[in-house]
């Protein structure tokens, strides 16, 4: 239920979940929502056409509302419609923290190449071309898209990149827990513990899994994380894995049906986290393999091998509070994964490119080309042709790299799968997202492609106080871990 006064500005009082809350809205005149514009990808629900309030806008005071952007330029702002609402609303940007998006579509092409940017960014797609000044992917969310070769850092190839199997949270209904039910709270995107307790769901984990996530805490930190679950609510009587984190160590533990729980090898010791608050960890899942890996902050912390039969029959996710200190839980994306185990941080020589061959050899000079199949390479030894199936990985050398420059309207576009795209937000309209950016020009990307839209990035990024930053990033105050 939503009221409306009028005055020298509009201002609405909206009643829900969060209690009252007071959301400034700039006057304009009424806005009619465009008509649908042509599509790409298959036809999914749409929430402009069935006037479902799918999409949630988060703004920078914490205030969130749910309902269906229009769209949004720079210096216009962002239109927003409610199904209970008679005339779409106009929010002045410089309120608005971040845009989630109903699904709007699935992807209709392959994308079988990763173009990793060196400011962070990534693009996927199936690469046409590589010369010596540009990359060229042709997408199915952007068309082609010619990236400058000195801003891309590395190339990954790989056979297919699946959908997401979860992407979220979203809500705190669509978990269920164990213990206490006040363990664990939903609050502006993010799940936080605030006492013991599990929470957990199905994910669909595939057979080969990539479950990342970002974890930050407040006191010491003591959370886990499992998987392979067939029930959530009931893990002694359900197998899986679990890894435990604490403020000084992580360790792995295999769960087995009714019969306990007991370590795998020795616990890792790290007593760097005592000096941290938040990375972005990654669990690595490969089942016919009967391996496991963990990543912190893109960095391969240890390997297991299962030498008894697979615990993991279920495709649950679980965490884990312990009580000890305070945990947010962010970002969660589950997708199917290549089963390559390489570094996230490794970089090509600083004079020369790199290429990794599907059977781990590697060859340094400078790669030429990328046509026809073929990767030209001028090696020290000899020049040559690789087909690019053989190809696993191209990385740029680091002394000619060069990066985009940050420009004041940037916006952090996130895709289902994780990855972001930064550029300069010309507008949003129903079915795409326009910007540019010094690494490929001006862009439009269909929002099918998208899970959210994050604005005035630069401001939560550049935080230095570690209290502010967690209150930025969608965390709450000492006051809000109250129920």
């Amino acid at each position: 239920m939503m009221k409306f006064l009028m005055g020298v500005g509009l201002a609405g009082m909206i009643v829900g979940q969060l209690g009252w809350a007071e959301i400034q809205i700039t006057d304009g005149p009424p806005v009619k929502p465009a008509k649908p514009a042509a599509t790409v990808v298959t036809a999914v629900a749409n929430p402009v056409a069935s006037g479902v309030d799918g999409d949630i806008l988060k703004f920078r005071n914490g205030d969130v509302l749910h309902g269906t952007v229009l769209g949004a330029t720079a210096a216009g702002g962002l239109r927003w419609r409610r199904s209970d609402v008679k005339e779409p609303i106009l929010f002045n940007l410089e309120s608005v923290g971040e845009l989630t998006l109903a699904p709007r579509g699935k992807s209709t092409g392959g994308q079988r190449a990763i173009a990793e940017l060196t400011n962070g960014d990534a693009l996927a797609g199936e690469l046409t071309s590589l010369n010596g000044e540009t990359v060229t992917l042709q997408t199915w969310y952007a068309g082609a898209v010619k990236l400058q070769r000195a801003m891309v850092q590395r190339l990954v190839f790989v056979s297919e990149l699946p959908d997401a199997a979860y992407t979220g949270p979203t809500s705190l209904e669509e978990w269920k827990s164990e213990g206490s039910r006040k363990a664990w709270s939903f609050k502006k995107g993010a799940l936080y513990s605030v006492g013991s307790g599990t929470i957990g769901r199905d994910v669909r984990l595939p057979e080969v899994a990539n479950i990342e996530f970002d974890l930050a805490w407040r006191g010491q930190l003591y959370c886990s994380v499992g998987f392979g679950f067939e029930d959530v609510r009931q893990l002694y009587k359900s197998g899986g894995y679990m890894v435990q984190m604490s403020y000084s160590s992580i360790y792995l533990q295999r769960y087995r049906p009714n019969q306990g729980n007991n370590n795998m090898g020795n616990p890792i010791e790290m007593q760097e986290l005592q000096r941290k608050s938040k990375m972005r960890v990654s669990v690595r899942v490969n089942k016919p393999k009967k391996m496991l890996a963990l990543f912190l902050d893109g960095n391969l912390v240890r390997q297991w091998t299962e030498t008894e039969e697979w615990a993991g029959k279920g495709t649950g996710l679980v965490f884990v509070a312990h009580g000890q200190g305070q945990a947010r839980i962010t970002d969660i994306t589950v997708t199917s994964w290549d089963g390559r185990l390489e570094s996230e941080t490794g970089l090509a020589p600083k004079e020369a490119d790199l290429v990794r061959l599907n059977n781990g050899d590697k060859v340094s000079g400078a790669v030429k080309s990328i046509a026809n199949g073929q990767v030209a390479l001028a090696a020290s030894f000899a020049e040559m042709n690789v087909p690019v199936e053989r190809v696993v990985a191209v990385e740029f050398a680091s002394a000619k790299s060069a990066r985009a420059r940050r420009q004041a309207a940037d916006v952090q576009a996130v895709f289902e799968d994780g990855r972001r795209l930064t550029l300069a937000l010309e507008k949003l309209e129903e079915g795409s997202l326009t910007g540019a950016s010094e690494a490929w020009g001006r862009l439009s990307v269909a929002l099918g492609a998208l899970r959210r839209v994050q604005f005035h990035i630069y401001e939560k990024r550049d935080d230095g106080a570690e209290g502010d930053e967690w209150d930025a990033a969608g965390g709450a105050g000492a006051g809000d871990f109250e129920e």
